[in-house]
């Protein structure tokens, strides 16, 4: 495998062929497809002149730097960490005099390079918060309601809170306030300032909740691809203090996976009637608020706080982690939770669910979930766990023997079956081991094995 030295040295080779190369005209007649040379942006409007063979090298060595730092890769998408990388050595290529032997700019090309790539990547050590508009719980009551790094609180709470931080100007939460309470307002001259005013209001749009989740150190693409989760994940956490909790889901969401409210399907059958379905595919106001459900919000405080610390690892994977293994593997198992939970099949959904209940074993699999289950519920393997008196490896069994790893190696001849009670067995069993795992580890504060989890 190439290392850096000997990128560096491919890297010198091929700009001199680049800049002894020839610009040729294009042959008479229709010009079919205008072809460009490669180049390397600076960043400030230049460039200069490179090869494809130079730019597969700049390729490679942000693979070997991406490979080699653990840092970096929860931090960026690698083609983001290449843009970086590449704009490095534009800049650095750009000041070397070519006139001397590669042997003498090789030392000079590298630490240049190293310097400003550090530069970049340390341009993106900045917190940054995302904002979008939602619908969880009515009501002004619940809020704010925090999952670690993420925060829901109502629109009118956000805005005098944004204001007060000096992100907002007079102009745009004056007209926000005044949009919000059914005003009609004129438009506002184009300036940057309307143009925020215009994001923030396609981003909340109606919702009577705004949720904001604040990254820090993550590449643009990474700010709103692991944001958007660590939302819908705290939403999914949310959701577990209902015994189902896909039926809290159903009333949550963000508005920015928000689809159309309902799916119709026309029928047709061997006579000349037709017939229609429809379906409502999400509820549109939020979860309705009870005094039951307040007081459920606060005594789980410990479960939020759990899921909190793994949402915290990852969008903010600069922050020191205390329980990095049983924090990782707390974040899958919710991660599919959630997934199961929007899951539109029954039988992928409780392949799904095996799947969460699997990641707090750290992949141990049938024996680690029954294990889990003893230690964590109480009955074992032979003790009846639902209320027809099945025992416990027999459901556990048909969750993921049946409903997972046959139906994932194509040896499930009951696919086409009705999965429904197998699903809601699923979801029910996966929400006590979630919590009750929380739980364990919310008095357990300093663990960091998840085989002691396990364990009476």
């Amino acid at each position: 495998m190439a290392s850096k030295n000997s990128i560096i040295s491919e890297i010198l080779m091929e700009l001199r062929k680049a800049q002894a190369a020839t610009w040729k005209r294009p042959s008479a007649g229709r010009v079919k497809r205008i072809s460009f040379p490669p180049t390397l942006w600076l960043g400030d409007g230049r460039s200069i002149r490179v090869t494809e063979a130079l730019l597969d090298a700049v390729y490679a060595y942000t693979r070997i730097c991406w490979n080699n730092s653990p840092v970096l890769k929860p931090r960026f998408k690698i083609n983001e960490l290449n843009k970086l990388t590449a704009q490095s050595f534009g800049l650095a290529l750009a000041e070397v005099d070519l006139d001397i032997s590669d042997a003498q700019l090789h030392s000079v090309v590298s630490e240049r390079v190293e310097e400003l790539l550090a530069e970049r990547i340390a341009g993106h050590n900045r917190p940054i918060d995302l904002t979008l508009g939602c619908y969880l719980i009515e009501g002004d009551e619940p809020y704010p309601l925090q999952v670690g790094p993420v925060i829901f609180e109502t629109r009118e709470a956000w805005r005098q809170r944004m204001f007060a931080a000096g992100k907002l100007s007079p102009t745009t939460s004056r007209r926000l306030y005044a949009r919000w309470n059914g005003k009609r307002l004129r438009k506002r001259k184009r300036s940057f300032d309307s143009a925020a005013e215009d994001d923030i209001v396609e981003a909340v749009g109606n919702c009577p909740v705004v949720c904001s989740v604040a990254t820090d150190g993550l590449s643009g693409k990474y700010i709103q691809e692991k944001g958007l989760l660590a939302a819908r994940l705290a939403m999914a956490a949310i959701s577990l203090i209902w015994h189902r909790p896909s039926e809290g889901l159903g009333w949550m969401n963000l508005l920015y996976d928000r689809r159309r409210s309902h799916r119709h399907t026309v029928l047709f059958g061997s006579g000349t009637n037709v017939g229609s379905s429809s379906e409502s595919t999400e509820l549109p106001s939020g979860r309705y608020s009870e005094p039951e459900l307040l007081d459920n919000l606060h005594s789980y405080r410990w479960l939020f706080e759990q899921i909190g610390e793994a949402l915290y690892g990852y969008v903010q994977p600069n922050r020191s982690a205390k329980r990095p293994k049983v924090m990782n593997a707390l974040f899958l198992s919710l991660c599919w939770y959630h997934e199961a939970c929007r899951e539109p099949l029954d039988q992928i959904a409780t392949t799904k669910f095996a799947a969460s209940m699997d990641a707090l074993t750290g992949g141990k699999e049938l024996p680690g979930i029954l294990s889990l289950v003893s230690a964590r519920l109480g009955p074992k393997p032979d003790d009846p766990l639902t209320k027809d008196g099945r025992k416990t490896k027999k459901v556990i069994a048909e969750i993921y023997n049946d409903g997972r790893s046959k139906l994932i190696h194509g040896a499930s001849a009951d696919f086409a079956h009705d999965w429904t009670k197998v699903r809601a067995n699923a979801e029910v069993i996966g929400r006590w081991l979630l919590t009750s795992s929380c739980d364990w580890l919310s008095k357990n504060s300093t663990v960091d094995d998840l085989n002691l989890l396990r364990e009476k």
